[in-house]
């Protein structure tokens, strides 16, 4: 049986040129690169080169990028860094404002740092299309706002926010702005000029590079609280000895993206074949697309509700029959419970509903596409049975 992947949001496989890459890096050059030696500076040299790479990416200062094990990491650094400086700076409760649709990492940092009474927060609800406008997270900052931290696209529904507009209806005010650009860095814009922010998190693994690998851009003379203590390596903000092998994946996978032209056309390309899966799949009887379409929605995202059937046994049944596929953040797969996104929404009423996210790739082709609905199609009817 030839298995169809479709669950790119989660993961996207490995480039074999950035695995070659990789693999001539870790032969050639193992030396620690905090070491004094010839060894560690030729490998502290290719860090170098990594690091302006990511930085001309995103139009920024190489100094700028912090090399993390994977967005998790920076989006806590992030989150955690600003809340935890201007707790020791003020001695007074912070507050934040994000959205319903944050990733975990994100999402579930805040939560427990206000059950933890450490903060404030407020989290802008979307509609039922999965959309925020610029002016819910204006109405929503407040005189003690210190971190807007918005998603710029979403990983589980696909919503492409409005994270430019967002940038210039907040600029000049008190809050430092994060954006999580996991899934946005492969298709669109992430110039942090252009968007107005002062952090934004990456990930290797979301644009056919290695896993275990991030970065965290940070503004410069941005004040962050570590979460971690050790040494000084990546300017003092993540001790440890890097990844080497990763950052130089991070910098090639980055390098075979292309220029926003390149990547514009692929996500045209791409679009395509999602427009065609959607298509077909809501004309399934009881079957409906969550979150927005046409361009306000990401090119390779399809995330589907399913009524009268078993959210654990679609996903088992889609697997025997060759499609891998999820439910939402591969963070929380296993779970039978309706995510803080799709709940967000307001149209899971009832238990015998499913949620299926189906995310293309560079590779995925038409043919893919067309036995994927077929197998859905069949699997439907035999579960409602």
């Amino acid at each position: 049986m030839r298995r169809i992947y479709l669950d790119h949001a989660a993961t996207t496989p490995v480039n074999p040129h950035v695995a070659q890459h990789m693999r001539d890096f870790e032969l050639q050059h193992f030396g620690n690169p905090s070491s004094s030696h010839r060894e560690g500076q030729n490998a502290r040299a290719k860090i170098d080169f990594a690091r302006a790479a990511v930085g001309k990416f995103l139009n920024a200062k190489p100094q700028e990028i912090v090399f993390t094990s994977g967005a998790t990491e920076a989006n806590n650094l992030a989150t955690q860094g600003v809340i935890n400086y201007a707790v020791q700076k003020n001695k007074s409760k912070p507050h934040v404002v994000t959205t319903q649709l944050e990733h975990q990492s994100v999402y579930n940092t805040v939560k427990e740092l206000e059950k933890r009474g450490v903060i404030e927060a407020t989290f802008v609800k979307p509609d039922k299309n999965g959309k925020i406008r610029p002016d819910q997270i204006l109405k929503a900052v407040k005189k003690n706002t210190e971190l807007v931290s918005v998603i710029f696209v979403s990983n589980e529904i696909g919503t492409i926010l409005p994270i430019r507009e967002i940038g210039q209806s907040i600029k000049g005010l008190k809050p430092i702005f994060h954006v999580d650009a996991v899934q946005a860095a492969q298709f669109y814009n992430c110039n942090v000029e252009k968007l107005g922010c002062d952090l934004l998190t990456l990930s290797a693994h979301k644009i056919y590079g290695p896993k275990g690998i991030g970065a965290l851009y940070i503004k410069s003379g941005l004040k962050l609280a570590n979460l971690t203590f050790g040494g000084s390596q990546e300017y003092g903000k993540r001790p440890g000895t890097q990844n080497t092998a990763g950052i130089m994946g991070f910098a090639k996978a980055i390098e075979l993206l292309g220029p926003l032209e390149n990547r514009q056309d692929q996500a045209r390309k791409i679009s395509t074949l999602r427009d065609l899966l959607i298509d077909n799949a809501l004309r399934i009887k009881n079957v409906e697309l969550n979150g927005p379409t046409g361009e306000e929605r990401a090119a390779n995202n399809a995330s589907l509700t399913v009524y009268g059937v078993d959210q654990d046994a679609l996903m088992t049944a889609l697997d025997l029959a060759g499609i891998a596929a999820s439910t939402g953040s591969a963070c929380v797969s296993g779970s039978s419970v309706p995510s803080h996104v799709i709940e967000a929404l307001g149209k899971i009423g009832q238990a015998d509903a499913a949620t299926i996210r189906l995310t293309l790739g560079q590779n995925t082709k038409p043919s893919e596409i067309k036995s994927a609905v077929n197998i859905l199609t069949k699997i439907i009817k035999q579960l409602r049975r």
